[in-house]
């Protein structure tokens, strides 16, 4: 498909214009503008569920070149807008990026200077804009950007009803609490043996404990944390379950505020799969996953509740907890549970907490 030869625009918060052409759908999107360093996969990055309500600009200069396999997508759920320096017009095999954005309904843009929009993100930090085919009302469409909030994120993204999975060789149950995750996550509990039940996120500690699972795993999802009040009091009622716990991402999050820390919004944020991470009690470095915007602020946790497994490397912000009391163990990252992947070894971990409470 050749491309879209119609001009097209980004216009930023702060009244930065970057002209280029329009790719996928023509229109408008509005969302917060982040970046991402990922060189690949970037099929599962349009439909992660984390990118709810966010414009996302990949690093990479040339996106595409294998083409769009549905089979790869991680949800239905897709971000409000997506940014290349260049898309592939030739791709190996599948549709090419422009068809699949056209096909789901997302407005893209094309042929800018990702560079410089990085680089004013990664200075400036979070910026909302908008992909526009036209600036004629250019201040109208500033003051919607400006006013544009991200709201109701995990009650569009979670499952509706519960979904249950069965590991081929069950030997646990695993309540999921779904606040918006990849679903290939799933695959490292079920090839461990740990068959899933997918809850949304509304269901209670009394509704969990009814079910009477081996452990607890609280998802990753989109937003702030602290826009979840009524899910952050049911996760502090589930602590006092005594079922162990894997949380990750905004569950990582909403753990801590659960347990009395605090979240605070960082500058720019982790997002790719390069993000190193320092495990402190054996000094092993992994190389993460991440999409996250906030952080747990270290010096709110209490020694008498969590310990601080893991740090990035670049910034020193916390990535891991531990809560023994629990039991539970916390990642701010993505964990890959392949056994090439040098984060496996947590889901390990999780799974030896099932079985020594069980003992």
């Amino acid at each position: 498909m050749a491309e879209c030869s119609n001009k097209a625009y980004l216009l930023l918060e702060d009244g930065t214009v970057f002209v280029g052409n329009a790719m996928g759908k023509t229109g408008t999107a509005i969302g917060e503008v982040v970046f991402n360093t990922c060189t690949a996969s970037y099929e599962e990055l349009l439909s992660d569920p984390t990118y709810y309500g966010q414009i996302v600009a990949q690093t990479y200069p040339l996106v595409g070149n294998r083409g769009v396999a549905d089979e790869n997508r991680e949800s239905d759920i897709m971000s409000n807008g997506y940014i290349v320096r260049e898309w592939c017009k030739v791709p190996a095999g599948g549709k090419s990026l422009h068809a699949y954005l056209l096909e789901r309904g997302i407005v893209g843009l094309s042929g800018i200077d990702t560079r410089r929009l990085t680089r004013i993100l990664r200075d400036k930090g979070y910026m909302k804009g908008a992909i526009t085919d036209s600036l004629d009302n250019r201040e109208e469409l500033l003051e919607k950007i400006r006013a544009y909030t991200v709201s109701g994120a995990v009650e569009a993204v979670t499952v509706k009803t519960p979904q249950q999975i069965k590991a081929k060789n069950e030997i646990y149950r695993v309540a999921v609490l779904d606040y918006g995750f990849p679903r290939k996550i799933l695959e490292s509990l079920l090839s461990r043996g740990c068959s899933v039940d997918i809850l949304p996120a509304s269901y209670t500690a009394e509704q969990i404990a009814a079910m009477r699972p081996n452990g607890i795993f609280l998802s990753d999802g989109p937003a702030d944390p602290d826009d979840n009040p009524v899910y952050i009091q049911n996760i502090a009622d589930m602590v006092k379950l005594g079922i162990p716990m894997f949380a990750v991402g905004l569950g990582h999050q909403m753990l801590a505020l659960a347990e009395n820390a605090e979240i605070v919004k960082m500058p720019q944020g982790h997002r790719g799969s390069n993000q190193p991470v320092l495990v402190a009690e054996t000094g092993m470095l992994m190389v993460t996953e991440q999409n996250h915007g906030y952080t747990v602020r270290a010096e709110s946790i209490s020694a008498d509740t969590a310990e601080i497994m893991m740090k990035n490397i670049n910034d020193t912000s916390v990535e891991g907890l531990y809560y023994p009391s629990v039991p539970a163990l916390s990642v701010q990252f993505t964990p890959n549970g392949s056994p090439d992947s040098s984060t496996s070894w947590i889901f390990d971990r999780f799974v030896e907490m099932l079985g020594e409470v069980r003992a």
